[in-house]
């Protein structure tokens, strides 16, 4: 016999039951536990940072366990080329400034049916990533690569233990794949389009407002290893290949797979992390991997012409994104002048890290440009020093403003 676990019955009225909250059903009989549909989870708990597509999609398929909560396959589809990609589910997040109900830079979460509209959330202080717009349109989610994409027959695609892809013609070149795509930043969006129309570049949004905002509140949230291997006082964050001896910075005991090849000796095969989950933006086998080190991705989705900055408003679609309209000035996108956060307030500086003494880092705005500010990852002005925090993994952020500027993410 299963079991239904609710979180609130309401009035019943004849043989009708009232249910809302998160359901999540368990069967006894095959020791499966299903978990609502397209729900982003809990913070600090099994299954959190993926979730259950809310539809099929042409050319994905379920792998064993991906309805499974407690599976390392939960939340994990294949495409017809052998790529494997997480669902993200929509969800909303509230930024903490001491003085919205959360302490400073703590992440609070809730599932995208928690609220009815984009205004019934933000009237609670809580927003909607920019991620989860395409086109105008509020999406149910988006299926990200788990693992950085490699040469699969001239197809970028995401499969574990390969070489990834560069823009290095010497080290497993993009130019390589079919159409041969240049090697450099906007070849990277002619890379992605070689598994189909419908992929694109993860982007700053994507990476940044998205991943990294689900590894912060799942570090908020966690108090031990039981579901989130990452978790460690000091440095609280997801592990990776970043010190350039196959292994890292802050854990010296995770260590990588070498590519083999030569020239390149501290770059690891994809997903090759000796304890997998430590490399996972949610800490558990299910997530994201390799979001900190190993190689830079290319993130669009911010740009400079060398004197103001833009960014890729809710009107844009991501999915649209060329070499041609993703660089400079693209037509469309949203003049968010001179400066924009940290960015342009430390040009010819040394490195910026995330993190000032006590200094609230992302905006918690839930509309307009400093809420595209937050989902595009970038810190406020004073909330970036040369030492930063180890709350924020001392990550850093520098910015030249190039005339044709595009955001990459990860590596060292």
């Amino acid at each position: 016999m299963s079991e239904i676990k609710v979180d609130k019955i309401g009035p019943m009225s004849g043989s009708t039951i009232q249910i809302s909250g998160r359901v999540s059903f368990l069967d006894p009989l095959i020791g499966v536990t299903t978990a609502p549909i397209n729900d982003i989870g809990v913070a600090g708990a099994q299954g959190f940072g993926v979730g259950i597509a809310p539809n099929s999609f042409i050319g994905f398929s379920p792998l064993a366990g991906t309805n499974d909560i407690a599976s390392e396959n939960y939340g994990n589809y294949q495409y017809t080329d052998g790529s494997i990609m997480c669902w993200i589910p929509a969800f909303w997040y509230k930024f903490g400034t001491g003085a919205n109900g959360l302490a400073v830079n703590r992440v609070a979460v809730r599932p995208f049916n928690f609220y009815a509209s984009v205004g019934a959330a933000d009237a609670d202080g809580y927003a909607l990533p920019r991620a989860f717009y395409e086109g105008g349109i509020i999406k149910s989610g988006f299926f990200v690569d788990k693992f950085a994409c490699s040469n699969n027959g001239g197809i970028a695609s995401s499969i574990r233990f390969k070489s990834p892809l560069s823009t290095n013609s010497e080290r497993n070149p993009i130019s390589a794949l079919t159409g041969a795509p240049a090697n450099n930043y906007g070849g990277t969006l002619a890379a992605a389009k070689t598994r189909g129309n419908i992929f694109h570049a993860a982007t700053i949004f994507q990476r940044h407002g998205v991943l990294s905002l689900l590894a912060k509140a799942h570090a908020d949230a966690s108090t031990s290893t039981a579901f989130n291997a990452w978790y460690q006082v000091g440095s609280n964050f997801p592990k990776g290949n970043n010190s350039n001896a196959l292994s890292d910075a802050n854990d010296t005991l995770l260590t990588f797979v070498n590519t083999g090849e030569s020239g390149f000796p501290a770059t690891a095969l994809t997903g090759s992390g000796s304890v997998f989950a430590k490399t996972t933006h949610n800490g558990q086998g299910s997530g994201v991997a390799d979001v900190n080190g190993n190689v830079w991705d290319v993130t669009p989705g911010f740009s400079s012409d060398g004197s103001s900055y833009f960014i890729a408003g809710i009107s844009v679609r991501q999915n649209d994104f060329t070499s041609a309209n993703a660089f400079g000035a693209p037509a469309g996108w949203t003049n968010v002048g001179s400066t924009f956060g940290y960015a342009g307030n430390f040009l010819g500086s040394p490195v910026q890290r995330f993190g000032n003494g006590a200094n609230q880092v992302l905006e918690a705005a839930s509309s307009g440009n400093l809420w595209l500010q937050a989902s595009a990852g970038i810190a406020r002005q004073l909330s970036v020093s040369s030492a930063g925090t180890s709350e924020f993994g001392q990550d850093f952020a520098f910015d030249g403003r190039p005339n044709m500027l595009s955001p990459v993410s990860g590596s060292s």
